[in-house]
C-alpha cells in the first residue's frame, strides 16, 4: 500500500490469527545521522510502524512532519495506542540533541489530528523489555527491532530495486563460465562511481 509521497513501503507484514501485530517498514533518503548530525554520504533510513488495529494513516502524517523538520532521523519504531504516540529512538542520541528531538515531537504529537496524543520516548535498547507503551507495543516491539533491517545505511548501486533485471544473464542469456567469470571480475574490478562523483564535487567545493 502506498502510505505517501515522502515514503517507500519497503514490507508489511499482516495481523497474527489473533489480530494483532501488524506493522510496516519504512524507508526515505536521510541527510542526518542517529544522533541528529549530517551526514557525509547520502543514506537511506528504514523504520517500522506497529498498528494497534488498522493503520492509523495519521501516524503518517506525523512522520512527514518530522521529515520536513529533519527530526526523523533517530526513529526507529512508532506506535500509536490510546492517546498515545510511542517513539522509539537510537541510543546514539543523547545531550542536547536528544532535548531538541524530545521537544519538536512533543509539538508533532501534540498537533495530532481530531485527538489528544502525548508522547513517551523510549530507547531502542529498552524497547519491549518494562512495562512502558502498550500491550500491543510489549508484546511485538522487541521482534520487530531484531528481526528486521531498521536504521541508517548509506545508498549504493547495489540498492538499486531492478538490479537483478539487469544482470548479464537476464540479458544476454547464459555464457560459457569462463567469460561469466571474467565479467565478474570486471564489474567487481570498475570504480565506485558514487565515490568518484563525490569526491571530485568535495575537491572543486573546496578549491578557492
Amino acid at each position: 500500500m502506498i502510505y505517501s509521497r515522502l515514503l517507500y513501503t519497503e514490507h508489511e507484514h499482516p495481523h497474527n490469527d489473533d489480530g494483532e501485530g501488524a506493522y510496516a517498514i519504512f524507508s526515505t533518503q536521510q541527510l542526518f545521522g542517529a544522533d541528529c548530525m549530517p551526514l557525509e554520504a547520502f543514506c537511506i533510513q528504514k523504520f517500522a510502524v506497529l498498528w494497534e488495529d488498522q493503520p492509523d494513516t495519521r501516524v503518517i502524517d506525523l512522520i512527514e512532519q518530522s521529515i520536513i523538520l529533519t527530526i526523523l532521523s533517530p526513529v526507529k519504531l512508532l506506535h500509536a495506542s490510546k492517546g498515545m504516540l510511542v517513539v522509539v529512538y537510537d541510543s546514539q542520541l543523547a545531550g542536547e540533541n536528544y532535548k531538541l528531538f524530545h521537544l519538536v515531537w512533543e509539538k508533532i504529537t501534540a498537533g495530532v489530528m481530531y485527538d489528544d496524543w502525548t508522547l513517551l520516548l523510549i530507547k531502542d535498547t529498552a524497547a519491549g523489555r518494562g512495562y512502558d507503551g502498550g500491550r500491543i507495543f510489549r508484546k511485538f516491539a522487541r521482534k520487530i527491532l531484531d528481526n528486521n533491517e531498521i536504521g541508517i545505511t548509506e545508498f549504493t548501486p547495489d540498492m538499486f530495486l531492478f538490479k537483478d533485471d539487469w544482470t548479464h544473464e537476464n540479458v544476454f542469456g547464459s555464457a560459457p563460465a569462463d567469460e561469466a567469470e571474467a565479467e565478474s571480475d570486471k564489474q567487481r574490478a570498475a570504480p565506485n562511481l558514487f565515490d568518484d562523483d563525490l569526491d571530485s564535487w568535495r575537491e572543486s567545493a573546496s578549491e578557492p
